[in-house]
């Protein structure tokens, strides 16, 4: 094993060029922008503290999307599902207003099983390899994932 040295400018340098990309998978795991910024906020410590363990400089953009998909799914496990008294009848007026397309209300209700691997690949651009090694999963289950997303959004799209 080698040791990659990456100074802090480099770091910020890639974390920069990340960040719309990373915000798109945060937003589809946890679906709420405050909880979103925390999740990038935690990656990007968590990231920095533990940059000593990237082997290899080419497989920074895979590594820290791991480290992402772990602080939200942190996240979740940690959530307390509650809304304060004075947020409810701004909660309450903002879902009664349609903010996004057909599309992209379709890809929010698949299930985070399909969501996930279906934005990676098709609106963030990683490879099936790639979204394999993010999730964990093998690359057959990560293009089964994907056939079944296109599925269930054709069926939905098409009524």
């Amino acid at each position: 094993m080698y040791l990659i040295y990456m100074n802090k400018d480099e770091f910020t340098q890639k974390i920069l060029a990340l960040e719309k990309s990373t915000y798109h998978i945060a937003v589809t795991i946890l679906k709420n922008d405050e909880d979103c910024a925390d999740a990038m906020q935690n990656a990007i410590l968590m990231a920095y503290k533990n940059l000593p363990g990237l082997r290899q400089k080419e497989f920074f953009n895979t590594w820290f999307t791991r480290i992402l998909v772990n602080e939200c799914y942190k996240l979740i496990r940690n959530r307390k599902p509650t809304i304060s008294y004075e947020e409810y009848p701004e909660q309450a007026a903002s879902d009664d207003e349609p903010t996004h397309s057909g599309v992209y209300e379709e890809i929010m209700h698949l299930s985070e099983t399909h969501r996930l691997p279906f934005v990676l690949h098709y609106i963030e651009g990683y490879s099936v390899k790639e979204i394999a090694q993010i999730l964990g999963i093998s690359q057959g289950a990560v293009k089964v994932r994907l056939f079944r997303a296109r599925s269930i959004l054709k069926e939905r799209l098409s009524d």
